[in-house]
């Protein structure tokens, strides 16, 4: 009884941080253009979840962009012995960081126990309020903003159902595997929707590790697709059912491990790996190779070989590219079709997830509970 009344305390003051958004002027007015700093927000408890405590081992989890606030949504982990709380490296939370106030807020808590480890169990608010498991989200997680909703599509979670996990738990684990999770906003709730990939032809064979998920607004859908690009498939938004779509050509580069942007000028779907981008038109349903930002690396230790961070500047109609350090930085000019080098200053970054914020104009890169922001203005513009 005293982790349903904790979970429900948690529930309402979520709701209230909800109708509390964030607002004010924005706090990296001044900032120096080019200049990557690290942002450190102010980070708001979980609400009335005792003891609970950070759990940022969890490093293959995406982000998105909340149009409706100016908020990146990201993934964490919170620990708490008194509320039943421990998903080791997986990801149990969603966190909110709003750019014009500089504070990170927590939207939501998984009601599971268990996790990375094993001794997966239902909490008792669970029976009332059903959430997705604790996971890896990789790149599967996209927000749709018509909806003011976000939605989750596979992800690494099995281990959830491992060692002591409760038998109403491991059944629940093959339910949310053979769904699609969408958060609404308005009610703070999650619905699960039962239809997924895996119920397509292709996706009988799907792995869950490293797909990814995108917005597609012309189109009323969701867009999908695994981490081998074998696997494309479309969700409408209205039906709320998925279905299968052969491609045109074949992904010039691999996307396992890749993460991507949307380019909302031509309705595009941007992947990144190291030096290699693709886009992906879901109009035209083809792939086109872009120019390699820079030589592939020989040094397999180097770090440029498999960084992952990328986001689309509406604002000057650039890929933006990050890398080891600031000076790394890169934009690709889509109209010129060429790259070139923005050093953004010595700081290290991480091979963290980059979201565009066109309210403050900047770029905020963000990894588990590290931050950093950048303004990005063209050379002949400062």
């Amino acid at each position: 009884m005293r982790t349903r009344t904790l979970i429900a305390c948690l529930l309402l003051a979520a709701a209230a941080a909800r109708a509390a958004e964030p607002k004010g002027k924005a706090h990296f007015a001044d900032i120096r253009p080019n200049t990557w700093i690290t942002a450190k927000p102010k980070y708001v408890p979980a609400p009335d979840i005792p003891g609970a405590r950070w759990r940022t081992t969890d490093g293959y989890c995406g982000s998105t962009y909340r149009t409706k606030t100016g908020e990146i949504l990201s993934r964490t982990g919170i620990r708490s012995k008194p509320a039943g709380l421990s998903p080791g490296f997986y990801s149990n939370t969603t966190l909110a960081w709003n750019l014009q106030t500089n504070t990170v807020r927590v939207v939501e808590v998984a009601n599971w126990g268990g996790g990375s480890y094993g001794h997966g169990r239902l909490l008792p608010a669970f029976k009332e309020h059903p959430t997705p498991s604790p996971r890896h989200t990789y790149d599967g997680l996209a927000y749709v903003e018509e909806l003011d909703a976000m939605y989750f599509v596979l992800g690494a979670n099995w281990r959830v159902g491992g060692r002591g996990a409760a038998p109403e738990a491991k059944k629940q684990l093959a339910v949310d595997n053979a769904s699609t999770w969408k958060y609404t906003f308005a009610d703070g709730r999650w619905h699960r929707i039962d239809h997924n990939i895996r119920k397509l032809p292709s996706g009988r064979r799907v792995s869950p590790y490293e797909a990814h998920l995108q917005h597609w607004p012309a189109g009323g859908a969701l867009l999908f697709l695994d981490s081998r690009a074998r696997c494309y498939a479309e969700f409408d938004l209205k039906t709320e059912t998925w279905r299968e779509v052969k491609p045109k050509n074949q992904c010039p580069m691999s996307l396992y491990n890749a993460r991507s942007t949307w380019d909302t000028k031509r309705g595009l779907w941007v992947f990144r790996l190291g030096p290699k981008t693709a886009t992906f038109d879901p109009k035209a349903k083809s792939f086109a190779a872009l120019p390699d930002a820079y030589p592939m690396p020989e040094d397999k230790k180097d770090k440029r070989r498999s960084w992952k961070g990328i986001a689309y500047v509406a604002k000057h109609d650039v890929y933006l590219m990050t890398g080891p350090t600031g000076n790394d930085t890169k934009v690709y000019a889509v109209a010129a079709g060429t790259w070139r080098d923005v050093p953004g200053g010595d700081l290290p970054l991480v091979n963290g997830y980059p979201q565009y914020d066109p309210t403050t104009d900047l770029v905020g890169l963000v990894y588990q509970l590290k931050t950093f922001v950048f303004r990005y203005v063209p050379e002949e513009k400062k």
